[in-house]
């Protein structure tokens, strides 16, 4: 089943939607919790990567372009730091990373409404708004107009006949 469907509420099953709340948000927060601990992996890594990636380039500056006969500048290091192919794989991957971070943040946040939501429509239905509501409906006013119709007729036919009688 998918998020979207998880998290529709029936209001002919407002008690199994209760139910399942509980579990949608735990599944959900282990989801936020294993992508925060993938995220800082993966900053932990390109940390790492980084961090040799400068010492390399600092050891060998003329294998990564550097042709002058003085050291490389601090801002030339970092530019070939962040040109490194393992840095920029790692970048890219703590971007994915990040990503699935806040889808996980937004399946949090959801269900924190679809929570809200539930709670005003148990409040709802517990004033009765819907058995109310269901006789402002089209069927309702339509079933009431024919039946309300018949029945009016016949309480005015008795109550006529009843004034004869009495008259």
């Amino acid at each position: 089943m998918s998020f979207k469907d998880d998290i529709k509420i029936s209001l002919d099953a407002l008690d199994q939607a209760a139910i399942d709340q509980v579990g949608l948000y735990e599944e959900w927060s282990t989801k936020w919790a294993d992508a925060v601990l993938q995220r800082d992996k993966l900053k932990e890594k390109l940390s790492v990567a980084k961090a040799e990636a400068d010492d390399e380039i600092r050891k060998s500056p003329h294998k990564f372009g550097w042709v002058a006969e003085k050291s490389p500048t601090e801002t030339w290091v970092a530019n070939q730091v962040i040109l490194h192919p393992e840095v920029r794989k790692l970048i890219e991957e703590s971007l994915d990373s990040q990503y699935d971070l806040n889808i996980a943040v937004t399946g949090k946040e959801v269900l924190d409404h679809r929570k809200k939501s539930l709670e005003i429509l148990t409040t709802l239905y517990s004033s009765n708004y819907f058995v109310a509501k269901s006789r402002t409906g089209e069927n309702y006013v339509e079933a009431l107009t024919k039946k309300g119709a018949e029945e009016q007729e016949k309480k005015i036919e008795e109550s006529m006949k009843r004034r004869r009688r009495e008259a």
